[in-house]
């Protein structure tokens, strides 16, 4: 049996045809839609290591604004707020950002310039954090 179809013309059972066509429509959506893909690796109880690799479409400062807020989603899910990067590292190449984070609380060394977490996401934070890691750097 053959199916005509706008894409190509193949036979009934010839799914490698129909797999390369669906593979390459979520690909074009994604590029298209500015997807981000994000990794969170725990070093300490107090520290953790974020890489954020993003679409064409998000550019280095979309994957970067991905990053930090996932850096400051993070820290709050831990239950702290006080925060500073030990290590950021970008690669536009591949359009990736990745962040080493260490928590603080007061009297730590670093906590006055230390950034807070909540002032990070704005006013709205709770909701932020309850939707927890981005996958856009579109919103």
């Amino acid at each position: 049996m053959v199916v005509r179809s706008r894409e190509c013309i193949y036979e009934k059972g010839d799914t490698m045809i129909t797999k390369y066509i669906l593979a390459y429509a979520v690909a074009s959506f994604a590029i298209l839609s500015g997807c981000a893909v994000t990794k969170v690796q725990p070093l300490t109880r107090n520290s953790f290591s974020v890489s954020t690799a993003a679409a064409p479409a998000c550019g280095q400062a979309g994957a970067s604004m991905v990053a930090n807020r996932v850096a400051s989603i993070e820290v709050i899910k831990r239950g702290g707020d006080r925060f500073f990067y030990t290590r950021a590292q970008s690669d536009y190449r591949i359009i990736e950002d990745s962040l080493t984070v260490q928590m603080v609380t007061k009297g730590d060394p670093g906590y006055s310039e230390s950034f807070s977490a909540r002032e990070e996401l704005g006013a709205d934070w709770q909701e932020i954090v309850v939707k927890g890691i981005p996958n856009t750097c579109t919103n």
